[in-house]
């Protein structure tokens, strides 16, 4: 029995051992100035493409809040005069059925 478990075991392992992937680390052989240029190239790349699109995220985000502090200016006296009106128009049916159960 300790046998069967103890080849188990081996082949589990040598199966995991055959499974797992070895990287190659890079070796450190560029140079000062290659790793300055790619940097350079992926500042400007950030630059040109990228940032830009978080300007327009920026620009859309003022342009909306500007729409919704407009349209809320323009709304609100609106929803005031709707909500006197209703008021009004609940108070007269309280009255009118007062007046209905009082008869």
């Amino acid at each position: 029995m300790k046998v069967l478990v103890l080849a188990m075991v081996l082949l589990c392992v040598c199966s995991l051992e055959g499974a797992v992937v070895k990287r190659d680390t890079e070796t450190p052989s560029s140079s000062l100035s290659d790793v300055f240029s790619q940097y350079f190239q992926t500042v400007s790349e950030y630059l040109s493409k990228q940032l830009p699109e978080k300007v327009k995220a920026e620009e859309i985000k003022t342009k909306t809040k500007a729409y919704l502090e407009q349209a809320n200016e323009q709304f609100l006296p609106i929803a005031k005069q709707l909500h006197t009106q209703f008021m009004d128009f609940l108070t007269q049916m309280v009255e009118t059925g007062k007046k209905a159960v009082q008869q």
